[in-house]
């Protein structure tokens, strides 16, 4: 361990009970996408606490810091998001949400733990700090508004961000190790709108009718193809329709007018992504055409694949990111890339008026079987383990730390 890596550890020990204790509440306060005021309250006044300056952009939820370093330097941004999910909580957690209907299923109360934890760590060593670090504490990641939002309220700019690292837990990777991955991390996504349109009539005399449902069982089948017959082997690509629904509601003699589909598409790669369209639009074609119905097509909620290889002219971050995780003592991992999508991969992108930046995104750890974190995220059970909270703030103080290095 080199000093500032030594330090780091000896404030994250020092502090562990309080990084828990910050844990515990949020976990206990979880708030839906764009509603996050009592979370967005608390982070602010941390943050006011330990000295850190709150910045532009602000929109009504989250929060921005800015910490100067002792020494010239690069702006590096560590960024979280902070909302939760409409789930009721049926974890063994000890202390559960206290807010009914809602739980921070997916694991961002440990992000925002992670992110606020490690602002106490750098506030102790803003003398070492080259440059200055930009806490970016991001709302609605869920409906994946919120990454777009704060880019395009200039949360990369004023000072302008060199750098910006994030992460996503994991309870498929054990607490203790950190997912490192070179190239995609997380998939690009749509979802699909699929209307069948047909002619209804009763259920008894289904020659008079052209029949929608029948339509819809033969495409749902036929998309399975998409994926198995169409992109290579060698990669990985998924076509779910997830919902079905007439506009009859649950008649059993009346052949519906119309059928509804809705579905998603995960890619990791571009190339698939319009390969897999092309072949939907076809295949509604064709089944329209078969079955004498019409059938249109349509997406939405576009996410871009979350991605770890730098795009043209940005630099890679992987090295950085792997000496990071070794500086920690955490365990480095590369595991599959994960079909969930993650709005940080705007960072990288940009927007259409704003660029983006260099951007690494790691999984942490947080599966532990002994205390029954072992649930998927959005299960009403997932739980993570409060351990990861303090391997999260270390992660985030020295990406900083080692970030300022190289830029």
């Amino acid at each position: 361990m080199n000093d500032i890596e030594k330090r780091v550890e000896q404030i994250a020990q020092e502090k562990e009970s309080s990084f828990l204790e910050t844990f515990r509440w949020l976990h206990r306060h979880p708030e839906k996408s764009l509603e996050e005021k009592e979370t967005t309250a608390f982070i602010r006044q941390r943050l006011s606490d330990l000295g850190i300056e709150l910045i532009p952009p602000f929109l009504e939820t989250g929060a921005v810091g800015l910490l100067k370093g002792g020494k010239e330097g690069p702006c590096i941004a560590l960024r979280c998001d902070i909302d939760a999910l409409p789930v009721t909580e049926q974890s063994t957690c000890p202390f559960p949400s206290e807010h009914e209907g809602f739980m921070h299923a997916c694991g961002h109360d440990t992000h925002v733990a992670s992110l606020l934890c490690s602002a106490e760590i750098l506030s102790e060593l803003r003398e070492e700090i080259c440059g200055s670090v930009k806490f970016i504490f991001q709302p609605a990641e869920e409906i994946n508004t919120g990454a777009i939002s704060y880019i395009s309220a200039g949360v990369l700019e004023n000072p302008q961000v060199s750098a910006c690292f994030s992460f996503h837990n994991s309870p498929e990777v054990p607490v203790g190790s950190v997912a490192v991955l070179p190239g995609p991390i997380m998939a690009g996504l749509h979802n699909i709108g699929i209307e069948i349109t047909g002619q209804g009539g009763h259920g008894g005399i289904p020659h008079r009718n052209t029949d929608p449902v029948v339509a819809a069982a033969a495409l749902i089948q036929s998309l399975q193809t998409v994926v198995s017959r169409n992109v290579s082997p060698t990669r990985a690509a998924v076509v779910s329709i997830c919902s079905i629904q007439t506009d009859n509601g649950m008649v059993c003699n009346v052949i519906p007018e119309k059928v509804s589909m809705r579905g998603t598409v995960r890619y990791y790669s571009y190339e698939d992504k319009d390969l897999i369209n092309r072949r939907i639009r076809e295949i509604s074609q064709g089944i329209g055409d078969a079955y004498g119905c019409k059938i249109e097509y349509s997406t939405f909620a576009d996410l871009p694949i979350t991605s770890n290889e730098p795009l043209p002219g940005q630099r890679s971050l992987y090295d950085v990111a792997l000496k990071t995780v070794e500086g920690i003592g955490a365990r480095a991992v590369c595991p599959d890339p994960s079909g969930g999508g993650d709005d940080f991969s705007h960072y990288a992108l940009g927007t259409d008026n704003k660029p983006g930046v260099p951007s690494f995104f790691y999984w942490l750890g947080v599966r532990n079987d002994e205390k029954d974190c072992v649930y998927s995220w959005h299960s009403p059970h997932y739980q993570a383990d409060p351990a990861a909270v303090v391997i999260g703030a270390k992660l985030f103080a020295l990406s900083a730390f080692n970030a300022a290095e190289v830029f």
